[in-house]
């Protein structure tokens, strides 16, 4: 069972780095790195959002760690992935590995990206359509992050085909792509081996509730 939770950020209050002690130094030093403010608010959401879901929905203390691929691991038997983009934070939960992307629609060169999609990615896809690019960007990103590498050229040699199934050079791969809805002008896609059971929204006050 694949779960994912997302929470809105625009209303966090001004005194927002009072929480920054309820995560991991490692977080809190990249923060303290960020030059824009906004980023600086999507990363504590997300984090500060997963280790509260992971407190009162697992039941679970949310200790992390980096692995080789620089992803960061819970050493349980539950893994998660966050991703965040303009208002919005979100994280997605499994009993195995998984990756989520969400990405604000905003005007980009679509050209740019060729070399990201496969050649029969390129017939199947409108990809010089907002909502057909954002939606193979996301879903190729959440695939990437499922696999622990990221969004690199290296994509192209996988096929995602519309119904979800990612076709490789050697088989089929044995997670699946399944887009979700989070709000208008967003594109959202989690990569996962289970079903997806459940998208839960969280307001910052309930947030905000549980750490004080």
């Amino acid at each position: 069972m694949t779960t994912i939770a997302y929470c809105k950020i625009d209303d966090m209050p001004a005194d927002w780095q009072y929480y920054l002690p309820f995560i991991e130094a490692e977080v809190v030093q990249r923060v303290e790195r960020m030059r824009k403010v906004e980023d600086q608010l999507r990363t504590v959401c997300a984090h500060l959002l997963t280790k509260m879901v992971f407190t009162t929905t697992f039941q679970k203390e949310l200790c992390l760690y980096k692995d080789s691929n620089g992803k960061y691991q819970t050493g349980q038997d539950l893994h998660f992935n966050i991703s965040h983009s303009g208002d919005y934070v979100a994280c997605a939960f499994s009993a195995f590995p998984v990756g989520i992307d969400i990405e604000q629609h905003v005007k980009r060169d679509f050209s740019l990206f060729q070399s990201l999609w496969s050649e029969e990615e390129k017939q199947l896809y409108p990809l010089h359509k907002q909502e057909a690019f954002y939606g193979l960007w996301t879903a190729k990103e959440s695939y990437g992050k499922y696999k622990g590498f990221g969004l690199h050229t290296s994509l192209a040699e996988a096929t995602i085909q519309r119904d979800g199934i990612i076709h490789l050079p050697l088989g089929i791969e044995q997670a699946h792509v399944i887009p979700f809805f989070i709000a208008p002008n967003y594109s959202a896609t989690v990569c996962t081996e289970d079903s997806l059971d459940a998208v839960t929204p969280y307001k910052w006050e309930q947030i905000e509730a549980f750490f004080k």
